[in-house]
C-alpha cells in the first residue's frame, strides 16, 4: 500500500478522475449542447466546491438543449435571365453573367 501512495502515476490518475468529476456537469452540458452553456460552467467552476453547486449544474446540464434558428425560406419566382448592362438584347434572349 505504500508503495501504491509513492506512486506518481496514482496520484495523477487520482487527481485526473477527481477533476472530470467535478467537472462533469460541464462536460455533459457540451456534449448536450444545452441552451445556457456558460451558466452551467459558472456554477460548476465557482459553487461546485459545495456540492449544491455541482448538482444545480448538473441539473442544467440536462437541460433544455440550444435551439437550432428557423431555416428562411426565399419566397418569389427565380429571374429567369440575368440582364447584361449595356447590351440591348432581345426580349426572348437568355443571358447570364
Amino acid at each position: 500500500m505504500q508503495a501504491l501512495a509513492n506512486s506518481y502515476w496514482f496520484w495523477l490518475l487520482l487527481f485526473a478522475g477527481l477533476a472530470v468529476v467535478y467537472f462533469l456537469p460541464t462536460l455533459i452540458g457540451l456534449i448536450r449542447g444545452v441552451d445556457q452553456l456558460a451558466f452551467v460552467v459558472v456554477l460548476n467552476t465557482v459553487g461546485g466546491v459545495t456540492g449544491v453547486g455541482w448538482l444545480g449544474a448538473l441539473v442544467l446540464a440536462f437541460g433544455p438543449k440550444r435551439r437550432l434558428p428557423e431555416p428562411v425560406w426565399l419566397t418569389g419566382p427565380e429571374p429567369e435571365y440575368y440582364p447584361v448592362p449595356g447590351i440591348s438584347q432581345p426580349s426572348n434572349a437568355l443571358s447570364y453573367y
